[in-house]
């Protein structure tokens, strides 16, 4: 009797239904879960356009935790860093994270993306250039050549520099002139060896590189950055005719005009208490 139960076609119909029916199941919960997913994150996105930053926070953080394995799960870690960081001025939050996410398996392309967040964060929001320069050498180590890693490389030239390493900060910014000449950041890395020559009072070397830089620079406020660096170069080496005409070049574009003309007006006393030729009448 068992053997008939077990063998004959209404029982094959039978399980085959039962089978049929936990799939159907399983089918309804998965695609619940699907929409239920999507509904959240859409939700924290609302919030977010309309600027409620708390509130997105908690729902990309509430997405995060209930649906770890979603392909959207990346992103809205991401967006949770970031939202923390920009708008909540929460940092430990956002460093939390953007840990997180750039320390998992199959983030993509969000994992590159968090780890230049860290780096940002320490930089400008912490105030850490050691730790930022781990955290942009942590990027460059992702992917040597990828897209992104000449600005990560340029940050870690600007950090070290604004820890006073300027030999550091010089090679840094050299290596990245040598590695990417044709680079959209070159005009940045000229001025930044620039700046380094400069400030260890090496003003002829400082000059040649401002001079480069401007003439490399396509942002009219980084042409009269170098202007005004190649002006300074000139007066500390004495040059104070030169550097005049120099300032003046650079008065009309430099963003701080205020300050141009405060170093034109200290450059015409010195030259007319020098005697090379009158000051400039008031």
């Amino acid at each position: 009797m068992a053997r008939w139960l077990l063998t004959s076609r209404w029982t094959r119909r039978l399980l085959a239904s039962l089978a049929g029916g936990v799939v159907a199941a399983c089918l309804l919960v998965l695609a619940g879960e699907h929409w239920g997913a999507r509904r959240l994150f859409s939700q924290a996105e609302a919030a977010s356009e309309r600027g409620d930053h708390r509130l997105a926070a908690a729902l990309y953080a509430d997405f995060a935790e209930r649906h770890p394995g979603h392909r959207l799960a990346p992103k809205a870690t991401l967006r949770l860093g970031r939202t923390a960081s920009l708008f909540l001025d929460d940092q430990d939050a956002a460093i939390r994270a953007l840990r997180r996410l750039a320390a998992g398996a199959g983030a993509g392309p969000e994992a590159a993306q968090a780890q230049r967040l860290l780096g940002e964060i320490f930089e400008t929001r912490q105030g850490d250039c050691r730790q930022a320069i781990v955290e942009y050498q942590r990027l460059i180590g992702l992917d040597p050549d990828g897209a992104g890693t000449d600005e990560a490389r340029l940050a870690v030239a600007r950090c070290s520099f604004a820890l006073g390493d300027y030999g550091q900060a010089r090679a840094d910014f050299e290596q990245l002139l040598e590695r990417h000449p044709a680079s959209p950041l070159r005009a940045r890395a000229l001025l930044g060896v620039a700046d380094s020559w400069y400030v260890t009072g090496r003003y002829a070397l400082a000059l040649q590189r401002y001079r480069e830089a401007r003439a490399a620079a396509a942002d009219p406020a980084l042409a009269a950055e170098a202007g005004f660096g190649a002006a300074a170069a000139l007066e500390e080496s004495g040059e104070l005719v030169a550097a005049l005409e120099q300032f003046e070049r650079v008065r009309p574009t430099h963003p701080n005009p205020g300050l141009v003309a405060a170093r034109i007006a200290r450059i015409e006393d010195r030259i007319a208490r020098r005697g090379d030729r009158p000051a400039a009448p008031p």
